[in-house]
């Protein structure tokens, strides 16, 4: 058995020692006129998966095919002709060392790399437009600090077209990923104080924004959650590896006051504020835009609005977590409101329904505090949210609201806990009456919640709620964070458009 090069020019026997092995490398590139390779370990492939484009492609040859690390695949151009070119962009400047090229064939192709700090400018850093070579991996070593490196062929033997296998950047960059939604600036990262929590502050106007934040540290690991606002959970704990980044992009909500509509718990800052926390919080970067994509609003009491003081959590608060960019979560909900209170308060639904526009979508829960409304005036009220909220293009969805933890003798759930009120209206029953008669879509959480409280029992379901302060309506992290799942579940098995943004 043999060793051999990529392209199956043997080497010599696995068991020749080390230094025959580099003199016989060393003689090859001689040889060939091929430069070596950079050492490995010195530095690192930084174009494989990112970012590719190229001035033409073949159908089923695209761009991306050049730096998948699959050499049976390739990009080629459109046509026969020479000036094509390809490049990766690799999300970040980062100091190179070399390229290496592996062409289609074994033939001599004349071509220039060239590299560029924004796309626009671009220098070339290797000449191998004379080049006779005919070595089907071509490797140049050049040093240079550049975002983007584009390869341009500038010679093609005959029945050749430019094509290429695999592309290799070698450099010691940031290996910060691209990726969608604004690119991070320096500038905002500045704005952001302390390390465990990292706390930032930006001075943005009401309305929704995109945001990208880079997670990972150059030399050491990181654990880090991102909080948004009034305790909105964006995403949950996050490792990183020492010298890895992760890259997630998001839309937020932002309003003043920025958590209960109301004031209920403190107003907060104008603008938007990110909190980085968990067992060692790593904040590489932050970018920011104005955002214009949908919005999903919630229109419901104190189970659902972002509490301000932990451990209270509403269920709103849980679902940031779960889109991605382009879909930003306007929970409108507040403390001790009713059905009757949010229509008529001017600062909750009369200020969200000059918002609603096509495409946006309400969730709309009510109950806990309906204690003494009849079900006709119930029904009434929900038929109006509903009818308000078409009125603007909106898709309005019911939600009946979820379960106390109040269990009878025989370990089920008792009517209080299942929102019989105290006038004998079954409030859940007459929220699915309205749905049905409005051909609305339903979310029947007190039967999700109901199934999950009494499956756990008295003592497995005290970790959603929270019976340390005597309560057993408003919900823990835990307890928010599985409300959410059973209201994302019903949403997916709907197929409600907020759906095509999950993370």
């Amino acid at each position: 058995m043999s060793s051999s090069w990529p392209d199956g020019r043997l080497l010599g026997p696995p068991g020749a020692s080390r230094l025959v092995v580099l003199t016989l490398l060393a003689l090859l590139a001689t040889l060939l006129s091929v430069p070596l390779a950079p050492a490995a370990g010195a530095a690192t492939d930084l174009a494989r998966g990112k970012a590719a484009s190229a001035d033409s492609s073949q159908s089923g040859r695209g761009a991306s095919l050049a730096n998948d690390g699959d050499t049976a695949t390739r990009w080629c151009a459109a046509d026969g002709g020479t000036g094509h070119w390809w490049q990766v962009d690799l999300g970040s400047a980062a100091t190179l060392t070399g390229t290496e090229v592996r062409w289609e064939f074994a033939r001599s192709y004349g071509y220039h790399v060239s590299v560029s700090t924004d796309g626009s400018t671009w220098t070339r850093v290797a000449d191998r437009t004379a080049s006779t070579s005919t070595a089907q991996v071509r490797s140049d070593t050049f040093s240079a600090t550049a975002r983007y490196v584009r390869i341009t062929v500038t010679g093609l033997a005959a029945s050749t077209w430019a094509s290429i296998a695999d592309v290799k950047v070698f450099g010691t960059g940031t290996g910060i990923p691209p990726g969608p939604g604004p690119e991070p600036d320096p500038a905002l990262r500045s704005r952001c104080t302390g390390t465990s929590p990292i706390v930032c502050h930006f001075d943005v106007q009401p309305g929704n924004h995109d945001v990208t934040v880079i997670l990972g540290d150059a030399s050491a690991a990181g654990v880090t959650s991102v909080q948004a606002e009034a305790r909105r959970t964006v995403l949950p704990a996050v490792s990183t590896a020492a010298g890895s980044y992760a890259r997630y992009s998001f839309t937020l909500n932002v309003r003043q006051p920025e958590g209960q509509p109301t004031g209920q718990g403190g107003t907060g800052k104008p603008g938007l504020d990110l909190v980085f926390s968990g067992t060692a919080p790593k904040l590489n970067g932050i970018g920011l835009a104005p955002a214009s994509g949908s919005v999903l609003y919630l229109a419901g009491d104190s189970t659902v609005c972002d509490q301000p003081v932990a451990p209270y959590t509403g269920w709103g608060q849980q679902l940031p977590r779960y889109f991605g960019q382009g879909l930003s979560v306007a929970n409108y909900g507040d403390s001790g409101e009713s059905s009757a209170s949010f229509l008529s308060n001017s600062a909750l639904f009369p200020a969200m329904r000059p918002l609603i526009r096509g495409g946006d979508t309400v969730l709309i829960q009510f109950g806990h505090n309906d204690k003494s409304t009849t079900a006709s005036a119930f029904a009434s009220n929900l038929t109006s949210l509903v009818t308000q909220v078409r009125s603007r293009g909106g898709t309005p969805v019911l939600v009946t609201p979820p379960v106390r933890r109040l269990f009878a003798a025989d370990g089920t759930l008792n009517s209080t806990a299942l929102h019989v009120n105290g006038v004998g209206a079954n409030l859940p029953a007459t929220t699915r009456q309205v749905a049905a008669a409005q051909n609305a879509p339903l979310i029947d959480l007190t039967a999700a919640s109901e199934a999950l409280v009494e499956r756990l029992g008295p003592n497995g379901s005290a970790a959603l709620y929270l019976p340390e302060l005597s309560d057993n309506t408003h919900f823990s992290s835990n307890g928010a964070d599985e409300m959410a799942r059973l209201v994302l579940q019903r949403m997916r098995e709907l197929n409600l458009p907020p759906v095509s943004y999950l993370r």
